[in-house]
């Protein structure tokens, strides 16, 4: 798993040419899918398989994503946040996102050319020239200023090698239900992460559910997705990849990662 941190709920490190080139040529050769020392048995290797090859041939979609993290306060207590994505994706050079919670109320524009960043609690918004393709321009977000998701990883042109990247252990728990579905429940473990993923059982290997905790956090903080409403056909309008600024909205600048202390959206 490359991107650890939902942060306007999708899309967004490493060699940021070689990778966005071999995705976009389809080569996921770049880099092994996952390493070579990792020891994922063939229970948990099948899924999640089935469920990369699904998700790259996907050229078109949309989905909703409830999401629930827990943050850890100083004194050690930990708390949950609440938000809902909704996302859309057209490949190579379209996506979309909307995520309302209680802690935010935020969107996501990719046109193939540029990157818009609304925080509409603030009235603010942010606008970046952008790299030809989806891939890349979460990977330029995540190098350069430092904005990064989990959920970028499935809708990844290459997902397997995104998610599998880092990954040590790989295991089969269960056939266990998530989002109403009948579901492989997998577990995965790395470095400074340990990871779990729901996919249903049949013609259509969906992602139904995803939880993430943080070793590198005291506490282990939890992320968990729950993912519903995938349409793999979906009527998107022009119009949902264009940003027009409502009124006394105030644009602002991306920062990059070695300036602080400055206004931006997060």
């Amino acid at each position: 798993m490359r991107h650890l941190y939902w942060i306007l709920g999708l899309l967004v490190a490493l060699a940021v040419a070689p990778a966005a080139n071999a995705a976009a040529s389809g080569d996921s050769g770049a880099k092994p899918a996952q390493p070579a020392t990792a020891d994922i048995t063939p229970a948990a290797s099948g899924p999640i398989t089935a469920m990369c090859d699904f998700l790259k041939a996907q050229k078109k979609f949309s989905f909703t994503a409830d999401i629930l993290s827990e943050l850890v306060y100083p004194n050690g207590q930990t708390i949950q946040i609440s938000r809902r994505a909704t996302v859309a994706i057209v490949r190579p050079n379209k996506a979309y996102s909307h995520v309302v919670g209680d802690d935010c109320d935020r969107e996501y524009i990719y046109d193939g050319k540029t990157v818009t960043l609304v925080d509409r609690d603030r009235g603010v918004y942010a606008v970046t020239e952008a790299p030809a393709t989806i891939d890349a321009t979460t990977d330029m977000l995540a190098e350069k200023y430092g904005l990064s998701a989990p959920l970028s990883d499935f809708v990844d042109a290459a997902p397997c090698v995104a998610l599998l990247h880092n990954v040590r252990t790989g295991d089969f728990v269960g056939n266990h239900m998530a989002a109403g579905k009948v579901c492989d429940h997998l577990a995965f473990s790395q470095k400074s992460a340990d990871w779990q993923v729901w996919i249903e059982k049949g013609k259509m290997p969906l992602p139904r559910k995803f939880v993430l905790n943080d070793k590198d956090v005291p506490g282990w903080p939890q992320y968990a997705v729950t993912f519903t409403d995938w349409n793999l056909s979906p009527r998107l309008p022009s119009s949902l990849f264009t940003f027009t600024p409502v009124k006394d909205m105030r644009r602002i600048d991306f920062l990059p990662l070695a300036t602080k202390g400055q206004e931006k959206p997060e």
